[in-house]
């Protein structure tokens, strides 16, 4: 759906079902954005493909997309709250990200 309205908006998306055709697509300098599926992999597996990418390019943005239409913003530490809503995998793997900030 994100990307349906991107692409409704004029903007070239490309998609990866998982982080192993995304790592294989990502190339520094090419993408404005990387939208990240908080829900669909764990905290390892996320921490390691931003940490992969930061290295490469430090200045390379992100969105963590934590359902609709949540998202953590470049100043996210401050303002965002786990609550109860965020349950399970998806709950710790924000917890991690917020830790790590």
């Amino acid at each position: 759906m994100r990307a349906a309205v991107l692409r409704s908006r004029t903007v070239e998306v490309h998609e990866a079902e998982e982080l192993s055709a995304a790592r294989f697509l990502w190339q520094p300098d090419v993408y404005d954005l990387v939208m990240l599926d908080v829900r669909r992999y764990s905290s390892e597996e996320m921490q390691e493909f931003y940490e992969q990418i930061k290295g490469a390019s430090p200045r390379q943005q992100f969105a963590f997309l934590m359902g609709s239409p949540r998202y953590l913003s470049r100043t996210w530490s401050g303002e965002v709250a786990v609550d109860d809503t965020l349950r399970g995998q998806c709950g710790e793997t924000v917890k991690h990200f917020l830790a790590a900030a």
